[in-house]
C-alpha cells in the first residue's frame, strides 16, 4: 500500500504546480486568492473522497467486482465533469484602463 499512496503523492505534486501556475495565470488579479484556496479545496476533496467512493462503490459489489465498480464511478465522474469543461466562463466587466500619466492642464 505503500507503494501506491507514494505514486498518488508524485502524481499530486507533479500536477499541482502547472495546475496551479494555469489557473491562476487565467484568473483576474483581484480573483487569486479566491480563485487558489478553490483549487486547493477541490483538490483536497478529491484526493480525500476519491478513494473513500471508490471504497464505498467495492463494498455492496463484493470482493471480486470491487476493482470494476471503483473504475465504474471514476469513469462516471470524469464523464460528468467532461461538459462542466465546456461551460463558458463568466467575464468580469471591462474595467477602464488606468495611466499614471497626467492630463496637462
Amino acid at each position: 500500500m505503500a507503494w501506491r499512496l507514494a505514486l498518488a503523492g508524485v502524481g499530486m505534486g507533479l500536477n499541482g504546480g502547472p495546475t496551479q501556475a494555469l489557473t491562476l495565470g487565467a484568473a483576474p488579479v483581484e480573483r487569486t486568492a479566491t480563485v487558489g484556496s478553490t483549487l486547493q479545496v477541490a483538490r483536497s476533496l478529491g484526493f480525500t473522497l476519491g478513494p473513500a467512493l471508490a471504497i464505498a462503490a467495492s463494498s455492496p459489489a463484493g470482493p471480486g467486482d470491487g476493482a470494476r465498480a471503483g473504475l465504474a464511478l471514476a469513469a462516471a465522474a470524469a464523464c460528468l465533469a467532461v461538459p462542466l469543461l465546456a461551460l463558458p466562463g463568466r467575464r468580469a466587466p471591462a474595467a477602464p484602463e488606468r495611466t499614471t500619466d497626467t492630463v496637462p492642464t
